[in-house]
């Protein structure tokens, strides 16, 4: 190999290294660790990580999702429906999203908004149900 060959090689090792060094956490490692802190009490610290995680990828279903039970525990019931409304707006068969927003609307005592968002929950978990059963052997 030239020298000059391996200036070039060293350069992109460094660059390599140092791109590394510097690299934030991901979405998905923000989310793990916001329910790492869900699961110990910590919901402040879990509350920041699930904010870090769609800051980092606005489209983190996991993120939003996270967010609104932290919201909900907090009483911040707008904040919650916001953030499970953006759930389903990416991901329109997340069942779960649909029970926590009727959860949500109940709390706030919006009981025909609920009974909408449990008749999506129930609507698809029966599908999904469906669709499990149906691959069991």
């Amino acid at each position: 190999m030239n020298p000059l060959h391996k200036k070039f090689l060293a350069i992109v090792i460094i660059g390599l290294i140092l791109t590394q060094c510097g690299k934030k956490k991901s979405s998905q490692a923000y989310v793990q660790e916001g329910i790492k802190y869900s699961n110990q009490g910590h919901y402040d610290k879990a509350k920041e990580s699930f904010l870090k995680a769609v800051e980092e990828d606005p489209k983190n279903l996991a993120g939003h999702y996270g967010l609104g039970g932290i919201y909900n525990l907090e009483k911040q019931y707008i904040a919650a429906e916001k953030s499970f409304k953006s759930t389903i707006q990416l991901d329109p068969t997340h069942y779960n999203a649909w029970y926590s927003l009727g959860y949500t609307y109940e709390l706030m005592g919006k009981t025909k908004d609920a009974e909408i968002s449990y008749t999506k929950y129930r609507r698809l978990k029966e599908k999904m149900d469906s669709i499990m059963n149906k691959e069991k052997p």
